[in-house]
């Protein structure tokens, strides 16, 4: 078990990294439909010592200019009934409350908070066969914290991709490269557009004035 234990955390730290260079879909619908990075990825990697593989399938939340909100992922070790799911959001949360996830309508799930780095802070929970079977049939995944003014944050993940990334073929490397080149252009486009429409407002309150 503990062998089984680190060959997952070993897989988990280079996929991790890998996904973090896919930036994914903002809170609510501030990227447009046809985004590339509005999708679930799934990508998996093999241990040819252990024999063993591990697939994630991951979504991750970014602004429309790139910047990192929040990851939820999915993480499955062939031969291994159990699966976990993997959260990541900013730091600066209170640790104490800890991480609810909802799917839809159904009840909440508690999630304690594993570690926090300077990229983010990491919870992982077993995710049961029920919840599972509702995120492939579901439409939204919501993860739910406390800042550190005590308010609520929360990050909606859309689930009507999940179910046929999970199901699917994992991404070749180049097909991740493709989408990394992909989701950075898209991501400049946009950063290009909201700097010249702050442009265009402030040449207007200048003309104004």
């Amino acid at each position: 078990m503990g062998f089984l234990k680190g060959l997952v955390k070993r897989l988990c730290m280079t996929m991790v990294t890998a996904t973090m260079t896919l930036p994914g879909m903002a809170v609510g619908s501030a990227l447009a439909a046809d985004n590339p990075a509005d999708t679930w990825v799934k990508i998996c990697q093999k241990d040819e010592k252990a024999k063993k593989e591990l697939c994630q399938t991951a979504f991750e939340l970014r602004t429309p200019d790139g910047q990192f909100l929040a990851t939820f992922m999915v993480l499955e070790l062939t031969g291994e009934a159990r699966r976990i799911a993997r959260m990541i959001v900013p730091t600066g949360m209170l640790l104490q409350p800890g991480i609810k996830v909802q799917i839809d309508q159904n009840k909440a799930e508690d999630s304690k908070y594993a570690f926090c780095a300077a990229d983010g802070c990491i919870s992982e929970m077993l995710l049961t066969d029920a919840t599972f079977a509702a995120m492939k049939k579901g439409k939204a995944l919501v993860i739910g914290t406390t800042g550190q003014a005590a308010n609520p944050v929360s990050f909606s993940f859309a689930l009507d991709t999940f179910k046929s990334a999970n199901e699917g073929k994992p991404l070749e490397p180049d097909e991740i490269k493709k989408r990394a080149e992909a989701i950075k252009s898209d991501i400049l486009q946009k950063r290009k557009t909201l700097e010249d429409q702050l442009k265009d407002a402030q040449h207007k309150a200048q003309q104004a004035e």
